[in-house]
């Protein structure tokens, strides 16, 4: 090996190691190649795979509703808007009370019982898998609305309660709302009933 490998070896693994750890630097993150997400194709798709969760476990398939997916999305953008991530916004008010505030009052039966109020499952993504940094440039690594689409359902069915949400008989109806954040957050509701 010559005197003049070491150092550039030495230069690559130290490249390789900056990759994963963001750096303060002064130049602005390049982000040509950002994609650009259409938010109502990307709600339709996170719906779409909803139901197919529902599908593969015999579970018929959710309605959207026009309403409820004006709920989601309110919320979704509140906690863009307000810098939150909560089923519960700074008001106070749960889903349920958001339905309400707008005319949407949930009742379905279960069983022998009577469901009263919406479920809802939220989730923060993000709209790139991870930045690179070399010479001091940040390069972004976008995803896809699908990759999105995926992971946050993905998300969801990992945790039980959202899983729940996602799998139980008593709702027929949902709708999904996204909202990205100036950086690159996003946000996603989808509430049931």
């Amino acid at each position: 090996m010559s005197a003049r490998a070491l150092p550039r070896a030495g230069v690559l693994l130290a490249s390789l190691v900056l990759a994963g750890c963001p750096v303060a630097e002064s130049a602005p993150p390049r982000t040509s190649g950002k994609p650009d997400i259409q938010v109502a194709a990307l709600e339709q798709r996170i719906y779409q795979l909803v139901n197919r969760e529902r599908a593969a476990k015999g579970v018929p398939p959710l309605q959207l509703d026009a309403a409820l997916g004006r709920i989601a999305r309110a919320h979704s953008a509140d906690m863009v808007r307000r810098k939150y991530f909560s089923h519960v916004d700074p008001d106070g008010d749960d889903p349920s009370e958001r339905g309400r505030r707008v005319g949407f009052e949930c009742k379905r039966q279960s069983g022998r019982s009577t469901m009263i109020g919406l479920a809802e499952n939220i989730y923060q993504n993000t709209s790139y898998d991870r930045i690179t940094y070399r010479n001091g440039v940040a390069t972004y690594h976008w995803n896809t609305a699908e990759e999105i689409a995926a992971s946050t359902v993905r998300g969801w069915m990992k945790s039980r309660g959202h899983r729940n949400n996602i799998l139980q008989l008593g709702p027929t109806l949902t709708g999904v709302g996204v909202a990205i954040a100036p950086d690159n957050k996003v946000l996603v509701t989808q509430v049931f009933c």
